[in-house]
């Protein structure tokens, strides 16, 4: 592999709050052994996902020969240097992303006093870049380079095991429920984006007005629903129906004056119809097919390993970047900041300090407070409170094409994690 990095020992700085890019190193670097300089008070944290880190790399087929955690005193700044100097050698290679403060400074700190005597790297997954240090210390020579596609290939992940790193697990999914219906993903797609452009027609008051209002399906198993309600109230949906019957996604099956009955062309037709936000979930679902390389999942419901019983925590989608997990909520009307703190607060359990979470509200884009709207002041405390948060926004879906939807939400998961590297390249540059 063209720059390809070997190691027979990799030389990690333990980071309590990154879990998923303490497993990383070893899946892009392979090493025959991989030791943690842990510091003291996270030791228990690193015992709590040692566990979760083996079972990655045993699906992955690169489980080391040795995995050492070794506890330090971080307020040794000696002592900690002469661990991390224990651990180097001519095929070690230490990688200084991560860790603790301290942890930097000792790894600095040794590389300086003998330079020619490990190599030293900064893997960044979240810009997925590599910076190989100068061996002589001459800083010219240091070298940053992009991840080889085979590198990036190896650090990507599945939905599933980013949320395994945190011990958890999806019990089900939209997605999922769809597919053992007999339906593909690109079919799934093509007919939520085939009922999204109808709704646009009518817009999207139209569609929250007469979904639960109006339109029935006559159970989960059938393909069969109903809209019902007399010839006056009738006839607010009339041209939603036309619509949908033109674009053969509904077919007329009869009825009476106050319920018509009408056959969804697909189960993915269905879900759309049986309440109003679902549509919205399985079209960003469907954008985030396209930004993703690894698929995206649905309303998923979400617990931990060994927990009893069902789980409370649901997220609209998940979908992942490389080795970034998106959480991305989808609010089609109005809401309140008790939802953000509950949707950060989900976000963090499963996905950590890497993860990456999306608020999708039209609703914040309305303004005026009239027909529904949410008021101006309201908007601007939610905004707020998203920014404090850490959730990005987006706001404009309704008004755009799906290929701008899919920029849009390329964006929102690529501004945390551009931050992020701005930081960690300042703090890299200070300890070298």
């Amino acid at each position: 592999m063209e720059n390809a990095i070997s190691a027979d020992t990799l030389v990690e700085l333990f980071d309590p709050e990154t879990h998923i890019y303490n497993a990383l190193g070893v899946m892009l670097l392979r090493p025959r052994r991989v030791v943690f300089i842990v510091p003291e008070h996270t030791f228990a944290v690193s015992c709590k996902y040692r566990d979760a880190y083996r079972r990655l790399w045993r699906s992955r087929g690169v489980v080391p020969e040795e995995t050492v955690f070794v506890p330090t005193d971080t307020s040794d700044m000696m002592a900690l240097a002469d661990i991390i100097d224990e651990f180097s050698g001519e095929s070690s290679v230490l990688d200084i992303e991560g860790g603790t403060p301290e942890l930097y400074i000792a790894a600095g700190f040794v590389y300086g006093r003998s330079p020619g005597k490990f190599s030293c790297v900064r893997i960044d997954f979240s810009d997925m870049k590599i910076t190989e240090y100068s061996k002589n210390g001459k800083p010219e020579e240091t070298t940053r380079r992009p991840f080889t596609p085979e590198e990036r290939a190896r650090v990507s992940l599945s939905v599933d095991e980013c949320i395994s790193i945190y011990g958890g697990v999806i019990y089900s999914s939209t997605i999922s429920e769809l597919t053992a219906r007999g339906m593909t993903k690109k079919e799934i797609a093509n007919d939520a984006s085939a009922v999204w452009r109808a709704m646009l027609r009518r817009s999207r008051k139209t569609w929250n007005s007469v979904i639960p209002d109006r339109i029935h399906c006559k159970s989960e198993s059938s393909l069969d629903i109903y809209v019902n309600g007399n010839e006056y109230r009738l006839r607010a949906v009339s041209n939603l129906i036309e619509d949908l019957v033109s674009a053969r996604l509904l077919t007329p099956r009869g009825g009476d004056p106050s319920r018509r009955w009408f056959r969804c062309r697909s189960y993915a037709v269905l879900f759309c119809m049986r309440k109003a936000g679902e549509l919205l979930e399985l079209y960003i679902n469907s954008v985030a097919d396209t930004v993703s390389g690894n698929g995206a999942i649905c309303g998923v419901s979400l617990g931990f390993e060994g927990e009893e019983g069902g789980s409370d925590n649901e997220i609209d989608c998940i979908f992942t970047r490389g080795p970034v997990p998106v959480f991305v909520s989808c609010k089609n009307g109005k809401f309140g900041s008790e939802e953000l703190y509950k949707f950060a607060a989900v976000t963090r359990q499963f996905g950590g300090s890497e993860r990456v979470a999306v608020l999708v509200a039209p609703a914040l884009g309305d303004g005026g407070g009239a027909d529904g709207c949410m008021l101006p002041q309201k908007i601007k405390a939610l905004r707020e409170r998203a920014e404090l948060y850490g959730i990005n926004l987006i706001t404009d879906v309704y008004g755009i094409t799906a290929s701008e939807a899919a920029s849009e939400l390329a964006r929102a998961t690529g501004s945390k994690n551009k931050k992020a590297c701005e930081r960690k390249s300042d703090a890299s540059d200070d300890k070298t």
